[in-house]
C-alpha cells in the first residue's frame, strides 16, 4: 500500500510558505495602501491574515493524519521531531482541529457585520470599543469547546487501541499506545454505542452547522437587502459592497469544499458497516492548501487590491510595445487593464529569461 502520509510533509511545508506570503503580502497592502477598508472591517481582514499563517503554520507542530478501519476513526499526530512529547502534540493536534471552527465562526462574524452595515450601518459600532472582545472572543470560544470536546470524546482507551493496533502498525510501523492520538470507534464489540466517541460526532455536528447556519441565514438576508439598500449607496461604495459579499461567498466555499464535504464520509465511515483499510489524511493536504487560497481570492475579487498590484507590477498604465510592419519597427502604446498588467510582467519575465 503506497504510504500517502509521507508526501503530506511536502504539502505541509509548501501550505506553510504560500500562506505566509499570501497573507503577510495581504497585511502590507490593508494596512499601507488599502484606503476603502477601513475600520472595523480593517482589523477583521487583518486577523483572517494573521489567522491564516497561524493555521499553517501550527500545522508543522501538530502534522495531523487520519485513517479509516472499518468501524473506527483514527486522528493522529506524524510529527516524529517532537517523539518525546506525546501529551503536548495531543494537544496540539485537538488546537489545529479548533482553528477550523475559528476560522468558520469568525466567517459568521464577518456575515453578520456585513449585514449590518447594509441594513443598518450605526449597529456596527457595537463591533467597536469593547465590542471587539465579543466578535473576537465568539471564534476563540467556539474553536475552545471544539478543542475540548476532541481531547474529551476523542481520548483513546484499550479497546479503541486493540482495534487499530495491528493494521496502524503494518502501515505506518508506529506503535498506537505511544502515537499522540485520537481514536473514535461508535460501537463496541455487541453493537452497543460507545456514548463518549459519539458524543464528539453529535457536539462537532452542531457547532459546525450553528456557524453554517449563521452564514446561509446572513448570506441570504444580504441578497435580499443589497437589491432593496444599495440604491441609497454611491456607485463606488455599492461596488465595493457587492465585492465584499462575493469574497465572503467564495471565501467560505473554499473550506467548505475541501474540508467538510470530503470529510463527511470519513466521519460518518465508522457508523456503517464498511470493510475499508485506508488512508484518509489527504484531506490534512487539502486542507493545508486552503489559508493560501482564501486570502488569493479575496485579493483577486476586491478591486482596490487589483488596482494597487497593477501599480506595483506596473508603473504606468501604459507599456511600449515593438512590432514590426513591412520590416520597420515601430513603437505603440498599448493600455492595460489590471489582467493584462500581468500578462505583460509575465512576458517580460519570460523575455528576460530568455537573455
Amino acid at each position: 500500500m503506497p504510504h500517502f502520509y509521507q508526501y503530506s510533509d511536502a504539502f505541509t511545508k509548501l501550505g506553510v510558505f504560500t500562506a505566509s506570503f499570501s497573507n503577510f503580502f495581504l497585511i502590507y497592502l490593508t494596512i499601507y495602501h488599502i484606503k476603502q477598508i477601513g475600520g472595523t472591517y480593517k482589523y477583521m481582514v487583518l486577523i483572517f491574515a494573521v489567522t491564516g499563517v497561524a493555521f499553517s503554520s501550527w500545522e508543522l507542530i501538530a502534522r495531523p493524519f487520519t485513517h479509516n478501519y472499518n468501524r473506527a476513526f483514527i486522528l493522529f499526530s506524524l510529527n516524529t521531531w517532537m517523539g518525546n512529547s506525546e501529551f503536548f502534540l495531543q494537544v496540539s493536534v485537538s488546537i489545529y482541529a479548533g482553528f477550523y471552527l475559528f476560522i468558520l465562526a469568525f466567517f459568521a462574524v464577518q456575515f453578520i457585520f456585513r449585514y449590518l452595515s447594509l441594513v443598518d450601518p450605526h449597529k456596527t459600532n457595537i463591533f467597536g470599543g469593547w465590542g471587539v472582545i465579543g466578535w473576537i472572543g465568539y471564534p476563540l470560544i467556539c474553536g475552545g469547546i471544539y478543542s475540548v470536546l476532541l481531547m474529551w470524546a476523542g481520548n483513546p482507551d484499550e479497546y479503541s487501541d486493540e482495534y487499530l493496533r495491528e493494521t496502524f502498525a503494518e502501515i505506518y510501523e508506529l506503535d498506537i499506545s505511544i502515537t499522540p492520538r485520537f481514536i473514535f470507534v461508535p460501537y463496541t464489540a455487541d453493537n452497543s454505542l460507545r456514548w463518549r466517541n459519539l458524543s464528539f460526532m453529535l457536539g462537532g455536528g452542531f457547532l459546525l452547522s450553528s456557524q453554517y447556519f449563521i452564514i446561509i441565514i446572513c448570506g441570504a438576508r444580504m441578497h435580499i437587502a443589497m437589491r432593496r439598500e444599495l440604491g441609497n449607496f454611491s456607485t463606488p461604495n455599492r461596488r465595493l459592497q457587492k465585492q465584499f459579499f462575493r469574497a465572503l461567498i467564495v471565501q467560505t466555499l473554499v473550506p467548505t469544499c475541501l474540508f467538510v464535504l470530503p470529510a463527511l464520509p470519513i466521519l460518518l465511515g465508522p457508523f456503517f458497516d464498511f470493510e475499508w483499510n485506508m488512508q484518509t489524511g489527504g484531506i490534512m493536504a487539502l486542507l493545508s492548501v486552503y489559508p493560501p487560497i482564501d486570502t488569493f481570492v479575496f485579493m483577486v475579487i476586491v478591486a482596490e487590491y487589483r488596482r494597487v498590484i497593477c501599480r506595483a507590477f506596473c508603473k504606468s498604465k501604459t507599456v511600449s510595445m515593438k512590432s514590426t510592419e513591412n520590416g520597420n519597427f515601430k513603437t505603440h502604446i498599448v493600455h492595460l487593464n489590471s489582467y493584462q498588467c500581468l500578462i505583460h510582467l509575465f512576458l517580460t519575465l519570460s523575455f528576460l529569461n530568455q537573455k
